[in-house]
């Protein structure tokens, strides 16, 4: 991952003897250390400061990019990801890409056919919609009979039935953030009021079918969709004959229904291929990962800020709980069992959890940080932990990646000035605390 136009800093020390890291990352608070609103109010030192951070992760990658293979995770689409990637590159910040990127917790994965550098000096995208991870659809086909492209036809071919206006976009979010990829950007934002004395609809009838990918479907429909009577009733209609397909084609599936605030609090029905009577997550793909690291003598890095990252974080989720829940609140008894507590040890994986009391994320360290299996970082020191997680997974199995540290390098000194930066609450780095349920 070349980075062009940054002064070259002399990276960590950082050997392997055998084995390959398999790196997930979240985005927004994680990989890149800020919410996205405040990417608007970016000055030109936090321009600098981000710089010199990615700097040093993009000569730690380029210096072992043989051996790390890293993923952004994201709760993003595709189409927010790389309007995000466009607002960070126009503000003169140069963020080293991955090798994949995984949207919307877990749905497609989307490998990379191009480069950072094309990216920044031509501005081509090293992504594209349509070039996902076949591998992917087909495990995910294997083991729920879900068929993305032929589920997506039918989803298009019901909505005409009721002569929708279909609107496929990127975002349910503002068209400040997205412009023409944001769903209101088509219809209007605000007409969702209603005729108060005869209940006769008003909003325009129009489908959002947001563009998470092949493997989840998240519809949008009118505002007043559920308050006008043959509204609800052809709202009801087309979720019975979705359910429908799916049960006469076999398929687990998790469906669920809200007004979504995000989207103006429109009625929304999202539909996700089940796993285990979940819906498919982030945590598929990191499962995944360290099932082949068993299998060749790899380990597997985890790194997230929010409760959408909690069930890739938890290490019980990656070996025999014996019939228990691997839920937290069952982690004490668990840990009493001499067997699970070996498998622990024995595990190819550890997470790494962004500091901070209100993420939800605070017990995961305290459970597991004695077994090495969570690290906890400070908010942008993400470097830091990935190489204190390979460092003690080395010491633990000398045939595996080894990890030296030259605590003299410069990365070390740019992650303390960007701490302090955050900690003093630097205009782009303040954190939306509120944010109890993250984009990514």
């Amino acid at each position: 991952m070349k980075i062009i136009g940054i002064p070259a800093v002399k990276p960590s020390k950082l050997s392997f003897t055998s084995g390959n890291v398999s790196l997930y990352s979240d985005f927004d608070g994680t990989y890149f250390p800020s919410s996205h609103s405040n990417l608007h109010n970016i000055s030109e030192r936090d321009t600098e400061v981000l710089n010199k951070y990615f700097q040093n992760l993009c000569l730690f990658f380029e210096n072992k990019k043989n051996n790390i293979t890293f993923n952004i995770t994201t709760g993003r689409t595709f189409g927010e990801f790389k309007a995000v990637a466009g607002l960070i590159k126009s503000k003169g910040i140069k963020m080293p890409l991955p090798d994949a990127l995984i949207v919307k917790n877990g749905s497609d994965e989307y490998v990379k056919i191009g480069t950072d550098e094309n990216y920044y000096k031509s501005g081509v995208f090293p992504f594209d919609y349509n070039k996902t991870a076949l591998r992917k659809e087909e495990s995910i086909k294997n083991l729920t009979g879900w068929q993305g492209k032929a589920f997506r036809q039918k989803i298009i071919e019901t909505l005409k039935q009721y002569d929708f206006k279909i609107i496929e976009h990127d975002s349910e979010h503002s068209v400040k953030d997205y412009g023409n990829g944001s769903l209101f950007s088509r219809i209007n934002y605000d007409n969702f009021k209603l005729d108060s004395f005869n209940m006769k609809p008003r909003s325009e009838w129009a489908a959002g079918l947001r563009n998470d990918g092949n493997l989840k479907f998240y519809l949008s429909f009118p505002y007043d969709m559920l308050n006008v009577e043959e509204r609800k009733a052809a709202y009801n209609d087309i979720k019975s004959k979705l359910i429908t397909y799916l049960d006469a084609e076999n398929i687990k599936y998790v469906i669920s229904e809200k007004r979504d605030e995000s989207c103006n609090n429109r009625p929304v029905i999202i539909l996700e291929p089940g796993i285990n009577g979940k819906a498919l997550d982030k945590l598929y793909d990191t499962r995944e990962a360290v099932k082949k690291a068993y299998l060749n003598n790899d380990f597997v890095i985890a790194a997230g800020d929010g409760i959408n990252d909690l069930d890739m974080l938890n290490p019980l989720n990656y070996i025999d709980t014996k019939g228990m829940s691997a839920d937290l609140k069952n982690a004490d008894k668990l840990l009493e069992n001499s067997e699970i507590v070996k498998q622990l040890e024995n595990l190819p994986f550890t997470g790494i959890v962004i500091k901070d009391k209100n993420n939800g994320l605070e017990q995961l360290f305290k459970l597991f940080g004695k077994f090495s299996k969570i690290i906890e970082v400070e908010r942008g020191k993400l470097q830091e932990g990935i190489e204190d997680a390979i460092k003690m997974f080395s010491r633990k199995n000398s045939d595996k990646p080894a990890l030296e540290l030259n605590k003299s390098n410069k990365y070390y000194k740019t992650a303390a000035f960007l701490f302090l930066l955050l900690s003093a609450g630097g205009i782009i780095f303040l954190y939306n605390r509120k944010q109890k349920s993250k984009s990514a």
